[in-house]
């Protein structure tokens, strides 16, 4: 039995304290496929950029915005959400988010043009942020410490298989193209599913708030908002419209605006001390090296899926079905480096795996290149090189999310975790907005030769070269920073 912390009367931990075994797995289930849901959708999409371009007009900025929009909205949003779950209860904003999700993907489907999509998408990823956080929070509610390991041992599967799985439904639902509806079943699909998660969560679900509800920093909030506007708004519109002078100007605010934000988190954590993120977190090594490798690693896998599927879809001409079969091996390798490869090498190598994972990446994104060069699909190389880059990439996640917060005081817990994921969602946006726009610089078009899109993706390649170098020595340097702690 869950015992109740003390002092926790009439609180959500309170509530799950009374729960059985048998109540708390029903209720893992309703959590855990809302968490399936929103990581279904971060990767089903990828299959269907192409089908959505050409049905409903969508230029190459629209495209980016389909996905960099979501992941933006929810960076940006999810600490805010995990402070309104505190302040408000983790079911009632975890029913308010799922169904605030279902009808944003249902809007995402029928979407009749390119501008209603993309807007569908930001509100979609911010509906997310609302939702996800309570997943997590739940689970800390309704398990005690000695049980959570085992908790997020299932979700790390379930996010692996999730993310297996995502591409090859994609291409299945667009294939099977039912009721003629094509790429907008890849979001209709979330509304039965929707649906049952939020009968079974408003059943099962323990009510209450959390223990120490801390009031939102609405301000710290908006501002983090202006930042990232300004920042990915002209990434992703500038070569579209040729960089004129307000894009460049916005880009450039981006450096006070972030210098204004931590002035006045510094200011509203010693006056209330309920900033949205305490910037005391970034004076610690391990974090701030930790945000420095997540920077710079993270933008390389969403980066990559944005071109490739232009090179395989576009170029080459594969069909969103096998589009999807040749995506799978990523999330494969990504599940073998994070269940089965990776604690066995951190037993040997500590932290230093993420080298090992950042090396097999490079070497993929050199074979990725060389299976489609000349417009000519090597296709077992091109397995071989999703496969590594999965497995590269899950070789890092794990690793570098234990050695991010491994100093954080417990007092900062939640903000920490949340920062880490926004930095995550972050820098996946980047990472589309920066490969877009080198890749479209070489202007490759529909018409264009499979042999264009592959020479385009070779201009790719320096940039990726950049980010794992920077990754690299982060990452040594974080082994450093580890080591001398241990003595």
């Amino acid at each position: 039995m869950h015992h109740a912390v003390s002092g926790t009367e009439g609180s959500a931990y309170a509530a799950a304290a009374a729960f059985s075994p048998r109540r708390r797995q029903l209720a893992l289930v309703a959590v855990a496929l809302a968490f399936v849901m929103d990581l279904l959708d971060t990767t089903i999409v990828n299959v269907a950029i192409p089908s959505i371009g050409s049905t409903i007009g969508a230029d190459r900025a629209a495209l980016e915005w389909i996905i960099a929009g979501y992941a933006t909205a929810f960076a940006v949003l999810l600490i805010v959400g995990g402070r309104l779950g505190d302040s408000y209860g983790y079911r009632r904003m975890f029913l308010l988010g799922i169904t605030l999700f279902t009808l944003t993907s249902m809007a995402c489907g029928l979407a009749p043009d390119a501008l209603s999509l993309q807007i569908a998408r930001v509100l979609q990823g911010a509906t997310a942020a609302m939702m996800v956080p309570q997943v997590m929070a739940l689970v800390q509610v309704m398990y005690p410490p000695e049980q959570r390991y085992k908790v997020y041992t299932v979700f790390g599967f379930l996010g692996g298989f999730s993310a297996a799985l995502g591409p090859i439904i994609g291409g299945l639902l667009i294939d099977a193209n039912w009721f003629n509806l094509g790429w907008r079943l890849t979001f209709l699909i979330n509304l039965p599913i929707g649906l049952f998660s939020l009968v079974a969560g408003w059943r099962l679900l323990p009510p209450g708030r959390g223990v120490n509800a801390v009031p939102v920093d609405v301000i710290g909030a908006a501002l983090s908002v202006l930042v990232l506007f300004a920042l990915l708004g002209p990434l992703i519109e500038g070569p579209e419209h040729g960089w004129p002078v307000g894009l460049i100007m916005l880009l450039i605010a981006t450096v006070p605006l972030a210098w204004g934000a931590l002035r006045y988190l510094r200011w509203r954590q010693a006056a209330r001390g309920d900033a949205l993120v305490p910037p005391s977190l970034f004076k610690l090594r391990k974090v701030a090296l930790g945000l420095i490798c997540t920077l710079s690693i993270n933008p390389i896998l969403p980066g990559y899926l944005l071109v490739m599927t232009f090179v395989l879809q576009q170029g080459i001409g594969l069909s969103a079905l096998q589009m999807a079969y040749a995506c799978a091996p990523i999330a494969l390798g990504a599940m073998g480096g994070i269940t089965l490869i990776g604690p066995r090498l951190f037993k040997l190598l500590g932290v230093r795996v993420m080298m090992v994972g950042l090396a097999i990446t490079s070497t993929s994104l050199c074979l990725a290149a060389w299976s489609v060069y000349g417009g000519a699909l090597q296709y077992w190389p091109l397995l071989v090189a999703q496969f590594g880059m999965g497995l590269g990439m899950g070789l890092c996640g794990p690793q570098l999310s234990n050695a991010t917060l491994q100093d954080v005081p417990m007092s900062d817990a939640g903000v920490a975790a949340g920062l880490l994921t926004a930095v995550q969602q972050v820098a996946a946006a980047l990472g589309v907005a920066l490969a877009g726009l080198v890749f479209f610089h070489r202007q490759p078009t529909a018409l264009a030769a499979a042999a264009h899109y592959a020479q385009a993706y070779l201009h790719v390649l320096p940039l990726f070269a950049g980010l794992v170098m920077i990754a690299m020595a982060g990452a040594h340097r974080l082994a450093r920073v580890m080591g001398a702690s241990r003595h």
